[in-house]
């Protein structure tokens, strides 16, 4: 049985395996799917919001021929009744094949994994990490440059504190060579320090010289619901806005990633343009669930 917990889990090794296993099935998705799990049940919950995440993990299941459980608001849950998370996940477990869960709070994936006798998925815990959306960060980009074959520049902007997209992409990404990195954040929400290197470049302003070196540029929204003082997001709201005109310093054959949801930190008018990634990159969202539910699974 694997669980799923942290982007720090994964060798090189594995994660070469897990890009060819995401091809594969992204193959057999254009040949109308497969029925490889049609006797297991993927169960999903989610105690925080989402769409993506949550729909590509079930479409994910259903395009291996599987089936899904899902409780998707903690206020319909027998937590609003004081049930401990362990016993939820004893629960569910008896139920269910594999478990991807998502939570506000930090360490609750890895905590459903000390109980749990199916595999565990961690969909995003808080400001922590979010692993599976780091995997399909990591084949958007592999599938645009030769990832460890040629050097690859990586500008992360936006919120890089709360930002678990951004830990765990960095994190996936540190096992390859010829991949570096420029920080790009209001000061309140730098990197920690934890996802840092000495020598890497901090900015709290996005300039031309980093927008035409980069090969992917990976925004973020700033996250509100994770700022303790309000004050504090009108102040950085609007800190990194990529327009069309903005966009256009980069280079064509770089790319722009965002997890989504966008608010208004890119307009609409981008998504024209050839830079624009981030619906492609969610798309990917299905073979490479397709690809961690199989592998945990033993398919």
């Amino acid at each position: 049985m694997n669980h799923i917990l942290s982007a720090g889990q994964f060798t090189l090794t594995e994660l070469k395996g897990f890009l060819s296993r995401a091809a594969e099935m992204e193959e057999i998705l254009e040949k109308g799917g497969s029925r490889m799990a049609e006797d297991k049940i993927l169960a999903t919950l989610f105690y925080e919001p989402s769409t993506r995440t949550r729909l590509s993990f079930e479409t994910a299941m259903y395009r291996l021929g599987g089936h899904v459980i899902s409780e998707t608001d903690v206020m319909f849950s027998s937590q609003t009744k004081g049930e401990v998370l362990a016993d939820t996940i004893r629960m569910v477990g008896s139920y269910s094949d594999i478990i991807a869960i998502r939570s506000k709070e930090k360490g609750n994936a890895a905590l459903a994994a000390q109980y749990s006798t199916v595999p565990v998925l961690n969909g995003g815990d808080g400001a922590g990490e979010h692993p599976t959306q780091g995997l399909l960060d990591l084949y958007t980009i592999a599938k645009h440059f030769r990832l460890g074959e040629e050097p690859i520049h990586v500008a992360f902007v936006g919120d890089l504190k709360y930002g678990r997209t951004v830990h765990s992409c960095c994190t996936l990404l540190r096992n390859f060579e010829g991949v570096t990195f420029s920080f790009v954040a209001p000061e309140s929400l730098q990197i920690p320090d934890s996802y840092y290197r000495q020598g890497e470049a901090k900015y709290h302003q996005l300039n031309d010289d980093i927008l035409t070196k980069a090969n992917v540029v990976y925004d973020t929204r700033i996250q509100k619901e994770r700022l303790e003082n309000p004050e504090i997001y009108e102040q950085v709201k609007n800190a990194f806005i990529f327009t069309p005109e903005v966009v256009s310093k980069m280079d064509e054959e770089s790319i722009l990633m965002h997890p989504l949801p966008r608010v208004n930190e890119i307009t609409l008018d981008v998504d024209k343009m050839p830079q624009a990634t981030y619906f492609e990159q969610a798309a990917n969202g299905v073979p490479t669930r397709m690809a961690l539910i199989a592998e945990c699974l033993g398919l």
